[in-house]
């Protein structure tokens, strides 16, 4: 069903579902993923303009220091020019600054 949900004070509108007994992300602001996103563990959220990659290329290099594993990835279909990507981390990353200035927005969840 859809819910709405507040991340660090910003309302987002998400639908989603269970597969098994893992809860999966299907969309998120409108923006739907094709194949739906796991909740599971520490996650990694970022909307970024989808013409652009260097958010992906620095978080696997962030992700290489911390002694991180990129588990899963999945991106959403575009709206307004921007996508929103799910990573599932093999454990939190210590620091989003580097980051921050490559998305619109970011934030790590562990569920």
């Amino acid at each position: 069903g859809l819910v709405q949900v507040s991340l660090q004070g910003t309302p987002h509108q998400v639908t989603g579902t269970v597969q098994g007994s893992t809860p999966v992300l299907r969309q998120i602001n409108g923006a739907t993923f094709k194949l739906p996103a796991p909740l599971s563990g520490p996650l990694l959220m970022y909307r970024a303009k989808a013409s652009d990659t260097s958010a992906l290329a620095t978080l696997t290099g962030l992700l290489s220091k911390a002694g991180a594993q990129l588990l899963s990835y999945h991106s959403s279909s575009t709206v307004a020019g921007e996508q929103w990507s799910v990573v599932g981390l093999s454990a939190p990353l210590p620091s989003l600054s580097e980051l921050k200035p490559r998305v619109t927005e970011i934030f790590q969840l562990h569920l």
